[in-house]
């Protein structure tokens, strides 16, 4: 069966390079897909509405242009903003690699080449793939408000590199930039006193420097938070991670990129369906390197929700 194809472009991507590139980038998709559409994104969260109102047009293959930002956005865009449903179960996303953070987008074997990667989402079977899902607030909430994840999200730490490192332009940002905004943000940071409950288990309380709630493995630029996770098993990896002092981050830091972290002893691991967490500190959030809000929340995976071709 032929797919009805439209290429969402983030041109920012890649410090840039993705729009001078992309009569290149065309050319290769063309070499397998004689018939597209492609559209370019202009601003943030562009891609979710554009993936949303072309998927109800009938497009069934949506292939992104850029990094993980960008498959986060489009991927999201696979479920109506309000009931949270899939707007076309049988549809599928490909991606083709072109941005600064590609954690998730290699930690599934993308080829880095342009005709390599146009040639798998054409010749591949989809590979159906769990996603997080975050709703924000408490009971009390008003009204709750939710945002899907594809790779990792995570509250504490990460999140607040993840908010300094958004102060640096996108055509700025470089392989470094999460390290080097990890560097200076353990400066001043401290650890987070919270409350979790697991599938819906006892509370406990604790005060960890990194809460990460993975469905991949990979973050940060190269950082194995998860060294276990799979993004088909049905289950969210809970990565918990006790008060370390600044030069003691720094010492591990080189856990996290060999894949060890896990076997130190401040760190745990759990595996759960949903995570319910709360602070009475501000505790931001963030999700696939994007800025998120801040607890309370709920992180829940939605098992075999997204067709992802490769």
């Amino acid at each position: 069966m032929n797919n009805k194809v439209h290429v969402i472009v983030n041109p920012s991507s890649a410090r840039g390079r993705t729009g001078r590139r992309w009569e290149t980038i065309k050319e290769a998709i063309r070499s397998h897909f004689r018939e597209f559409k492609y559209s370019f994104t202009e601003k943030p969260r562009q891609a979710t509405e554009l993936a949303r109102q072309l998927l109800g047009d009938g497009f069934d293959l949506l292939i992104g242009v850029g990094g993980d930002g960008t498959l986060n956005e489009i991927s999201s865009g696979f479920f109506h903003a309000r009931s949270g449903r899939a707007i076309n179960d049988e549809a599928a996303v490909g991606i083709i690699p072109s941005g600064t953070g590609s954690d998730f987008i290699r930690f599934m074997k993308v080829p880095g080449d342009f005709e390599k990667s146009a040639a798998r989402i054409k010749n591949a079977r989809n590979r159906r793939i769990d996603l997080g899902r975050i709703t924000y607030g408490g009971p009390a909430a008003a009204e709750a408000r939710t945002q899907h994840f594809i790779n990792v999200a995570d509250f504490g730490l990460g999140a607040e590199v993840i908010r300094n490192v958004a102060a640096v332009g996108p055509t700025k940002r470089g392989a470094l930039t999460y390290y080097r905004g990890l560097l200076s943000t353990i400066m001043n940071y401290r650890s987070k006193r919270v409350r979790l409950s697991v599938d819906g288990g006892p509370e406990r309380t604790g005060e960890y420097l990194i809460g990460a709630v993975a469905n991949g493995r990979i973050f940060g630029g190269g950082m194995v938070i998860a060294p276990d996770a799979e993004p088909d098993d049905g289950w969210l990896d809970l990565v918990l991670v006790e008060p370390m002092g600044r030069l003691e981050i720094v010492a591990n830091s080189r856990r996290l990129y060999a894949g060890t972290i896990a076997r130190h002893p401040k760190v745990r691991i759990v595996r759960a369906k949903t995570i319910r967490v709360e602070s009475a500190d501000e505790v931001n959030i963030e999700y696939d390197g994007e800025v998120g809000g801040m607890l309370p929340a709920e992180f829940a995976i939605v098992e075999k929700a997204l067709n992802f071709r490769v």
